[in-house]
């Protein structure tokens, strides 16, 4: 069931996101364009360049408006599918299905997630193709290949890892900033009236906690910080620093993240006050 309820939120948010991105790309590329025809203009043309500058600068802040809004329009179209979709009418019908509510949760978090990295992609893709030619192309191909040759197993390990704990500290991220806008709301339309007020209120309110207790851990740590190479003083090698200080990072988005869902299945299962 939990696939058919992915399948089910990639259509309902393919129709905003896939239209997003395509908007993205074009941009770039009309960006680009623009650049290169400005580029081309003649000296003698001082009415046709302004003109041609003043839509080149149009393109561009259009496209730089496109690139935050991949972000934003995901976040946005996140909370708005887990409100409309479970804290609304539609709620009843989707609690009538045989699914537990962390199906309904795990089934947002995977297509938001999903989403994100498309936008992450997209945006590399799209700023990439604002510089790229040939001659680029061949000198990153040129580099690689250099690099990977003069790598060692224990660099490219160390490279390996490094990528797979930032890959998982995106994952971790994106299920934490989903559930910071979902768990505020399922709390907050428990309640019989002023639901989305109160919403707010619990937001706000959970963002203080969570930087109360950032701001404890940070100060408790402190000490450990008090030589900037303390792993010049121990046995920790430079490479070992870098990844404990990474799945700390992981670990400590991880624990939010678990009370954060534990938070919005509990308010779930009591079915909360429906609009």
């Amino acid at each position: 069931m939990l696939r058919k309820l992915i399948k089910y939120e990639f259509r309902a948010t393919a129709r905003v996101m896939l239209p997003l991105y395509l908007v993205t790309i074009v941009l770039a590329l009309l960006t680009r364009g623009a650049s290169l025809w400005l580029e081309l203009a003649t000296a003698d043309m001082t009415m046709g360049e302004s003109i041609l500058g003043f839509l080149a600068g149009l393109v561009a802040v259009a496209f730089v408006l496109a690139l935050l809004a991949t972000f934003i329009v995901a976040v946005v179209l996140a909370v708005f599918r887990f409100r409309k979709n479970l804290l609304t009418d539609e709620g009843y019908v989707m609690f009538t299905l045989p699914v537990s509510p962390h199906s309904l949760v795990c089934s947002k978090l995977i297509v938001s997630t999903v989403w994100f990295l498309g936008a992450v992609v997209i945006d590399v893709v799209a700023l990439v193709s604002l510089v790229a030619d040939v001659a680029m192309f061949q000198e990153m191909g040129r580099m690689f290949r250099e690099v990977f040759d003069n790598l060692t197993a224990y660099y490219l390990g160390n490279g390996v890892l490094f990528l797979v704990e930032l890959v998982i500290l995106f994952l971790v991220g994106c299920a934490y900033t989903c559930l910071s806008f979902y768990t505020p709301l399922a709390i907050g339309h428990s309640f019989a009236q002023h639901k989305m007020l109160l919403s707010v209120a619990f937001f706000f309110a959970i963002e203080v906690v969570v930087q109360i207790i950032s701001g404890i851990a940070l100060i408790a740590g402190l000490p450990a910080l008090d030589n900037l190479f303390f792993w010049a003083n121990t046995n920790l090698s430079p490479a070992g620093a870098i990844h404990g200080f990474m799945w700390g990072c992981i670990g400590y988005t991880a624990v939010f993240t678990v009370v954060l869902y534990c938070l919005t299945i509990r308010m779930l299962h009591r079915h909360l006050n429906l609009e």
